[in-house]
């Protein structure tokens, strides 16, 4: 994907470019005015209490924190760290 990237014309770039920024404007914009919601409020709510409730996450699961998604490798990796720190596994 890459090289097709930079063989492709600047003119070609710039508006793929342009248009992405566009959209990521959007984006930002839609999201900071839906913070301001009740359903967002809600939703922080809903969150917290489903992490009081469910604590740590176990290997090989996604763990949702604010829009990071992490892999289930990733969280093999931090599994084995934990186990490593404590003795014991998440």
């Amino acid at each position: 994907m890459g090289e097709r990237w930079q063989i492709l014309p600047a003119d070609v770039r710039e508006a793929c470019e342009q248009q992405a920024n566009t959209a990521k404007e959007k984006y930002y914009s839609e999201l900071a005015e839906y913070k301001k919601t009740p359903e967002y409020a809600l939703y922080q709510e809903y969150l917290a209490e489903f992490k009081a409730k469910h604590g740590g996450t176990r290997a090989g699961a996604y763990c949702f924190d604010a829009c990071t998604i992490f892999s289930p490798r990733l969280m093999r990796t931090m599994s084995r760290r934990q186990e490593i720190k404590t003795g014991v596994g998440i």
